[in-house]
């Protein structure tokens, strides 16, 4: 028998996000008196029933920056199922060497040699006392994830694997179980959409946490640190690792273009838009539409000024009828002088929509096209997302990618596509930059007339004459006498 070595605690501070993980993986729901509570370990019973209640989330995924504490928080999580006798659990990170390095030894800190009957360091099996086995796997491979019947499962760094190895491990989940996943991300990639979106969404059973490192309760990262990191790295890779945004390196449509176009501020659209958060009535709106059926119908909404178009408004909703639609997209553009862009090829929902009284122009859907006229705004800074009121707009515009372009026998197709996933309002955008390709004239508040007192006599009257013709001023009244 292997020696179970403990290692020594590290200081453990309290984090509110870390805090509200630890509530939710032990929430649980009576199935008899329907009341939520806290099934504190070893006892998973309901207080008033006394009858063990189901999981309310048996998905959950920590999404955080380095040192933010995910590898201690998804330890102790492990530990607390395994404290609950006759348990199963695997404890997993991608690499061999990182299972060493983070996973085992997050346990160690936590787990008293006195809990331990067994400790393989072969098979790496650790046996406790009340009959619990917590098994740590390495993943470098998918079929490395298939096994026994599981009552908990967590993932460190579940970004750095492959949707595979989770299709391949999920079906040890059955039943009233749970896994949870902490990482950093790699970009809209399978983990957001299969993991962390549904959560977002507010799907049942899936539980999120998106957390910055400078959230972190560790004294170790200050403010200085950070700022000395920011410094020196690139912006996309800082923001990754200690922002956790979800950035794309590579196959993004619009890289880095989008991020300077942003208006995060109050002040930063009034540069744009002056009367703002009211929108002067002269002002032309434009509504792009992009309808579905097998997927969300989709909106947004733009105002065009003297420096550019505005992205001010969005729409995604399904399973409503045209009527429905209809009523809430007039809402949306606020305007009776809306002009609405929709994909030329979209015949029935033209006339569907103009039953309701919205008559759309006909837009050139070509993709590659499209996106370029998108770049080629953006990169005139001439297209604008107002933060606060594009919210979806924005992640659809940064998740948007170039698909594979290679066939099922490697070989190159003959024209790029799109990864079609989440893109109905960037194609919105698309269609209503491709109605709208020049930007209006500035608009020039009349002045009053110009000073003539310092030009010749004879170009004095010459003017003063045209402006009478014109109606730009009146005849001057002369008295003579009782008579004008």
């Amino acid at each position: 028998m292997a020696k179970w070595l403990k290692l020594p605690p590290e200081p453990f501070f309290f984090q509110p996000d870390q805090h509200k993980f630890l509530i939710a993986h032990k929430e649980r729901v009576c199935q008899t008196c329907k009341k939520l509570y806290l099934a504190e370990p070893p006892f998973g019973f309901c207080p008033v029933c006394n009858i063990k209640g189901k999981r309310r989330w048996d998905r959950l995924t920590i999404i955080a920056g380095r040192r933010w504490g995910k590898s201690r928080i998804g330890s102790i999580a492990g530990v607390e199922e395994a404290s609950v006798a006759g348990t199963v659990g695997w404890a997993c990170a991608p690499t061999n060497p990182k299972l060493h390095r983070y996973v085992i030894p997050a346990f160690q800190q936590l787990i008293p040699p006195a809990w331990v009957t067994d400790w393989n360091s072969e098979f790496k099996d650790l046996r406790l006392k009340n009959g619990s086995l917590i098994h740590f796997q390495t993943l470098e491979d998918p079929d490395q994830g298939r096994g026994q019947g599981l009552d908990w499962l967590w993932i460190d760094e579940v970004c750095e694997l492959t949707k595979a190895h989770w299709e391949v491990i999920r079906p040890s989940l059955a039943g009233d179980t749970a896994a949870f996943f902490t990482t950093s991300p790699r970009g809209y990639d399978w983990v957001y959409d299969e993991l962390y979106k549904p959560a977002e969404n507010g799907l049942s059973g899936y539980w999120g946490c998106h957390a910055r490192t400078a959230d972190s309760a560790n004294p170790r990262i200050s403010e200085e640190f950070l700022a000395r990191e920011k410094a020196q790295m690139s912006d996309t890779m800082y923001r990754q690792e200690y922002e956790a945004d979800f950035v794309i390196f590579t196959g993004a449509v619009y890289g880095g273009l989008l991020d300077a176009q942003i208006l995060h501020t109050k002040d930063q659209i009034k540069s744009i838009i002056p009367e703002w958060p009211e929108i002067a009535s002269w002002r032309q709106i434009l509504v792009g539409i992009d309808t579905g059926a097998d997927h969300p119908f989709g909106a947004i909404k733009l105002v065009s000024t003297d420096k550019g178009l505005v992205v001010i408004g969005e729409y995604l909703e399904r399973n409503k009828s045209f009527i429905q639609h209809a009523n809430l997209l007039k809402q949306l553009a606020g305007s009776g002088t809306t002009k609405w862009a929709i994909n030329k090829n979209e015949k029935q929902p033209m006339i569907e929509l103009a039953q309701h009284g919205i008559y759309c122009q006909p837009a050139q859907n070509d993709q590659v096209a499209g996106i370029e006229r998108v770049k080629s705004w953006l990169q005139q800074k001439q297209l604008f997302f107002a933060a606060e009121c594009c919210p979806i707009t924005l992640k659809q515009m940064r998740a948007y990618r170039w698909a594979d372009n290679l066939t099922k026998d490697d070989q190159k197709k003959d024209r790029e596509t799109v990864y079609k996933k989440d893109d109905e309002l960037p194609d919105c955008l698309r269609y209503a930059v491709m109605t709208w390709p020049l930007l209006p004239a500035p608009r020039v508040e009349e002045a009053g007339p110009r000073d003539l007192s310092k030009l010749p006599s004879e170009m004095q009257s010459a003017i003063q004459r045209m402006r009478r013709i014109e109606g730009r001023i009146e005849e001057p009244e002369t008295v003579v006498g009782d008579f004008w």
